[in-house]
C-alpha cells in the first residue's frame, strides 16, 4: 500500500478533498510515481514534461494549481523559469522544487512564494509531508529535516 509508513496526520488526509498540484518533470517515471503517491493522498495531479507544457497547462487551468512540483532540470529551461513566469501570470504558487543535481547547482534566492527544495529521489514520506505543508502552511514536519 502507497499510505504505508506514512505519518498518522498524513494518512488522516486520505479521502479528503485536497488541491490540485501541478507536477512538471521530463520524466515520465517520475510523473507516474507522482500521481500514484499523490493521487493515493486524495491530491488531483496534473503532469506537464517542459516549461512550454507547464504554462499551457496552468493557463488551461486558469492558474487553478494550488501546489507545484517542479523539476529544476526541464529541457527546455531551468523549473526556477516557469515559477517565475507562472507567478508574474497567475501570482506564486508554494513549489517544490525536485532535483538529480547537487545543491551546487541551486539558485533559489530571487524564486517567489513559498517553496522547498528535495534531491532526488524522494523518500514518500518526505513527498508527501512537503506536499501537505506547502498546501496547508502551518508547522513545518519534522519529517522534512530528518536525513534521507
Amino acid at each position: 500500500m502507497l499510505t504505508e509508513g506514512l505519518s498518522q496526520e498524513a494518512q488522516m488526509t486520505v479521502g479528503t478533498p485536497m488541491p490540485r498540484l501541478l507536477v512538471v518533470d521530463d520524466d515520465p517515471a517520475i510523473c507516474q510515481i507522482y500521481r500514484e503517491v499523490l493521487g493515493r493522498l486524495n491530491y488531483e495531479v496534473i503532469s506537464a514534461d517542459s516549461c512550454d507544457q507547464a504554462m499551457a497547462q496552468m493557463s488551461a487551468l486558469n492558474g487553478n494549481a494550488e501546489v507545484l512540483v517542479v523539476d529544476l532540470g526541464l529541457p527546455d529551461g531551468d523549473g526556477t523559469d516557469f515559477v517565475r513566469e507562472s507567478s508574474r501570470k497567475f501570482g506564486p504558487r508554494p513549489t517544490l522544487f525536485v532535483s538529480g543535481w547537487t545543491d551546487e547547482f541551486w539558485n533559489l534566492s530571487d524564486t517567489p512564494g513559498r517553496w522547498l527544495v528535495m534531491r532526488k529521489p524522494i523518500p514518500i514520506k518526505k513527498l508527501a509531508a512537503a506536499v501537505g505543508w506547502l498546501a496547508h502552511g502551518g508547522e513545518k514536519p519534522a519529517e522534512l529535516d530528518a536525513p534521507d
